[in-house]
């Protein structure tokens, strides 16, 4: 009956995708690759390792979206934003500064993100993201959010973290009674360092170093235990994480919160411009070349910035780089000009039937991987959504589609 219902699912899946798909969107700046997942709520970082060959890598977990995620704790229940039929999700923003948006009747949850430069950086090499959370509703809300992120650079060596001030060798909780200034995740190659707190914003509550599974299953927020180190059963084997949090207090009607984070590649000076040396603190971008948007992957590359420091080689070089930019760009606006249709999922009831779906796949997939049986009501209640979409959808299906199970 799973098999059957899995199936009846990716059809109308694929028929509603014909009418326009969410899509992931790709913004890149100087060596950062900022990745939003609309139709998973997720975002992913990217960093050039290689400026020649135009290589970038994770700067943290990529290869299964669900590992970092928002969390909000609504009225004493988390909601994971992407995960739940509770918020719809969409993009909004612009080409450099986007934006997902998670929203209910009541409450809109707001992530927006822009391209940072960190001290010794001549060009983008991180990103911020500004947090607001929003009562709409006509009654008081207890509110508060965390931001999850799966670290993996620090686990191949030890210890897995450091901050300005210490290594992190087992679980830690900074709070805003600590000194320490940002922290690291590196590798052998690079790292990704992040705010602790951040001046003229709102600052979380805390900041956890912990084991990542531990973080992942916790109802928000889990025990502080200093001792346990990154390796603890029943939880993960060398597995850390990053989770920030920001404490739930009442929201009342029209009001709301907000707070920052700061994510970038690894910079010996940190987040303070003030600690660069004056000629790098100089450096500003003064071009962006925007190659517009390509259906499945919308990309905004900006080159590198001019710097009158750098040797002739470098600039030869750059102006290469430039050439080969403004040629694609060149290219792919011939393409879009064959293109008339939005990238972007109109607001509507296609999407709220695609955000159906997708809840519903999640609750399959459930089923199919730990093995366990459908109860009579969890199944008619899928029957019926099922019912509800071929009566949207139907006619476009037959005779393909039958939404009936065999009891």
């Amino acid at each position: 009956m799973v098999s059957a219902c899995y199936k009846n699912i990716f059809i109308i899946f694929i028929l509603i995708a014909s009418a326009g798909m969410l899509n992931a969107a790709t913004y890149e700046d100087g060596r950062i690759k900022l990745v939003l997942d609309e139709a998973a709520g997720r975002f992913s970082l990217y960093y050039m390792t290689d400026v020649d060959k135009k290589i970038f890598e994770p700067l943290f977990w990529d290869r299964d979206k669900k590992t970092s995620f928002i969390g909000v704790m609504l009225n004493k229940t988390e909601y994971r934003m992407g995960e739940t039929m509770r918020f719809r999700v969409y993009l909004r923003g612009t080409d450099f500064r986007p934006a997902l948006v998670f929203e209910s009747p009541s409450v809109q949850i707001t992530a927006e993100f822009s391209f940072i430069r960190t001290a010794s950086s001549g060009v983008s090499n991180g990103i911020r993201i500004d947090m607001k959370m929003e009562n709409w509703g006509e009654k008081t809300i207890d509110i508060g959010m965390r931001l999850v992120i799966d670290t993996n650079l620090g686990e191949s060596s030890k210890p897995d973290f450091h901050t300005n001030l210490r290594p992190i060798e087992s679980e830690l909780m900074i709070d805003q009674t600590d000194r320490d200034q940002w922290w690291l995740s590196r590798n052998s190659k690079y790292g990704l360092m992040g705010s602790v707190f951040v001046d003229g914003t709102d600052p979380p509550s805390a900041i956890h170093f912990a084991n990542w599974k531990r973080i992942y299953s916790a109802n928000f927020k889990p025990e502080y235990v200093p001792t346990r180190n990154f390796n603890e059963m029943p939880f993960s084997i060398r597995d850390s994480a990053v989770c920030y949090y920001l404490d739930s207090r009442p929201l009342e009607k029209w009001e709301s919160r907000k707070w920052t984070v700061l994510l970038a590649a690894e910079d010996k000076y940190g987040f303070d411009v003030k600690k660069a040396e004056p000629v790098i603190r100089e450096r500003i971008i003064e071009e962006r070349v925007v190659t517009g948007g390509v259906r499945g992957e919308d990309r905004f590359i900006t080159p590198q910035a001019k710097d009158a420091v750098k040797t002739p080689e470098e600039k030869a070089k750059e102006e290469k780089i430039k050439d080969e930019i403004l040629k694609e760009a060149a290219k792919e606006t011939l393409k879009e000009k064959t293109k008339t249709d939005s990238i972007l999922l109109p607001i509507g009831p296609v999407r709220v039937d695609i955000m159906t779906l997708r809840e519903l796949i999640y609750k399959v997939d459930e089923y199919i991987y730990f093995g366990t049986a459908i109860s009579e009501e969890e199944l008619r209640g899928m029957e019926m959504t099922l019912i509800r979409l071929e009566s949207r959808y139907g006619g476009l299906l037959s005779p393909y589609f039958r939404p009936r199970y065999e009891r």
